[in-house]
């Protein structure tokens, strides 16, 4: 998995860089069931206002996807955690949406494989 750091000016401790990519790891190896690691981009933009208030963008590309979250908070590890819950969501949601129609397009294959051709209908 390829990893992208954007920080600009911002300076990030030792401590906080790797809570951030551990976190995009884990969200990563959720991936990982439909993609190799090859497949899968993934992108971390952090910046700071005048108020000291961080803005966190993730994204995680993958052939066909794009799942994409922004947060913004007082507190970076808070900020990431929220990211994180919204990137899981994305995720499953569209693996999901890829079951259901796998399921639907079996169960009409079984339809079509049990209905007899002289039967009137």
């Amino acid at each position: 998995m390829k990893i992208r750091e954007y920080f600009g000016e911002v300076e990030l401790n030792p401590e906080e860089r790797k809570y951030l990519i551990k976190k995009i790891e884990k969200i990563g190896e959720s991936l990982l069931v439909s993609y190799s690691r090859e497949e899968i981009s993934t992108e971390l933009r952090v910046s700071q206002n005048k108020k000291k208030e961080w803005s966190l963008d993730v994204s995680f590309k993958v052939p066909k996807n794009i799942f994409q979250a922004t947060q913004k908070g007082f507190d970076l590890m808070k900020a990431m955690d929220e990211i994180e819950e919204i990137l899981v969501r994305q995720i499953l949601r569209k693996k999901g949406k890829v079951q259901d129609l796998r399921k639907r397009g079996n169960r009409s294959l079984r339809k079509k494989r049990t209905i007899d051709s002289d039967a009137r209908f």
